[in-house]
């Protein structure tokens, strides 16, 4: 995927800018104006504030610093910001679609699985695709030929390589990069450099093999010891198998309007009245600043219980699932229920301890681990990508943090006033719903 992001991303944008191997070009529809760079620089270096490390690097400014630019970070930029911000920017609109197919293309290429019929799909698209830019880009003009380089051909190779080798997380350089990154420093002499990275190389190895033959991956760790562990740092509870919640903790009195959203989500779950359920609600909660999705999940941070510092980037903005009543207008209709995407920011996290209770049908005492959202009011693009979006802010509610499934970022396109949602987990992080009294659990 590098002949993609190290190669074909860069001569795009070079070609968006006008400023591909002095070609002639300045009049073309695909140029953007200089106002528009300028903009879209902006957009990115502001976008490192609202997109969670764990998403990778900060990206620089594109519009002046695009030497800067890593592999990593073209990727994030083709598939996560460009989307967004490009929308709308073109003279003609069909260079954006132009652009969104090579974007469905990457995405498929780079599935955690793929199938003969997605390489099927790969194959018909960068067909499709090289024949569009030639025709889009080059215009069949002589003089143009430049613009047609061996990487735009090479896009009709990988069905091929696809099919031969599978998914191309298989075989990527991204690994063997970080590795040369961590063998940099080992050097330590000048005149013997070569003697340097072998030492180190041998050493490494050796200490990997001793962790995996007497299991001391804890003992032999360099990383500083985590508190996480400890029970005054975390909690969890085997209703909620795959989260736990860190630090900090505080236990304090909720405010009435806060009382009431639990209320609410209890009256909900166990189907009573606002009564019974603010009978069940304590004025004093527990707190938790931090969620961690277990098993290679996010960490999410609770915003109202962890400040954000001047150069700290917003993990607090999330992606959660709920049940919506197909037929909630419609009178005396028989619920239907789907599974339906939600966006907002975390503002706190509540451990709920419920008693048997024969008013709310239970038998036994079980614990609620609540999360209030301050939801964000999503609107989707009209076009077939359907990118979400938000202008303004909706109402906060409080739903089972069962139902938080993801962290996600987000990015300000200041041309149109919008914040765009960057969502990158795909299909790998939804929650299943299961009926009858029984718990909502977690499928990632």
């Amino acid at each position: 995927m590098h002949e993609i992001f190290e190669n074909l991303i860069p001569n795009l944008v070079s070609l968006w800018k006008g400023e591909f191997k002095e070609l002639d070009i300045s009049d073309s529809p695909f140029v953007l104006l200089p106002a528009v760079w300028e903009r879209l620089g902006a957009a990115c270096v502001d976008s490192g504030a609202t997109i969670p490390s764990a998403f990778g690097a900060r990206v620089p400014n594109i519009a002046t610093e695009a030497y800067l630019f890593t592999a990593e970070m073209w990727c994030f930029f083709a598939l996560h910001l460009a989307p967004i911000l490009l929308r709308r920017k073109f003279q003609d609109q069909r260079y954006y679609r132009h652009y969104m197919e090579l974007v469905k293309i990457i995405n498929v290429c780079l599935q955690f699985e793929i199938t003969d019929d997605d390489i099927t799909k790969v194959r018909e698209g960068v067909v499709k695709w090289v024949s569009d830019y030639e025709r889009l880009y080059v215009e069949y003009l002589p003089e143009r030929a430049s613009a047609c380089p061996l990487t735009i051909h090479a896009l009709l190779h990988i069905p091929d390589a696809l099919e031969m080798i599978g998914p191309v997380w298989t075989v990527w350089e991204f690994p063997t990069e970080r590795f040369c990154g961590i063998l940099l420093p080992a050097v330590k002499s000048r005149r013997f450099p070569y003697a340097s990275l072998s030492s180190y190389a041998a050493d490494i190895a050796q200490l990997s093999q001793i962790e995996l033959k007497y299991d001391l991956h804890e003992q032999l760790s360099l990383k500083p010891e985590s508190r996480t562990t400890s029970d005054e740092y975390s909690y969890q509870c085997d209703a909620y198998p795959k989260c736990m919640l860190l630090g900090p903790r505080r236990t304090e009195d909720v405010n009435k309007s806060l009382h009431s959203k639990i209320a609410q989500c209890l009256a909900t779950r166990f189907n009573v009245t606002m009564a019974t359920a603010r009978r069940h609600v304590p004025k004093r909660l527990q707190q938790w600043g931090r969620i961690l999705r277990l098993e290679g999940g996010d960490l999410i941070r609770a915003a109202d219980l962890i400040s954000e510092s001047q150069n700290s980037r917003d993990a607090s903005w999330i992606r959660y699932q709920l049940l919506v009543d197909k037929n909630a207008h419609i009178k005396r209709a028989a619920p239907e229920f789907f599974a339906q995407n939600f966006y907002g920011q975390l503002r706190t996290t509540f451990v709920l301890e419920i008693p048997a209770s024969e008013e709310l049908g239970t038998d036994t005492t079980s614990t609620l681990l609540l999360a209030a959202i301050y939801t964000a009011e999503i609107e989707l693009t009209s076009d077939s990508y359907k990118l979400p979006f938000y202008k303004k802010m909706g109402r906060l509610e409080v739903v089972d943090i069962a139902s938080v499934q993801c962290v996600v970022g987000r990015v300000y396109d200041a041309a149109r006033g919008w914040w765009g949602i960057i969502d990158r987990s795909g299909p790998y992080a939804h929650a299943q719903f299961v009926s009858d009294g029984e718990d909502m659990v977690e499928d990632e």
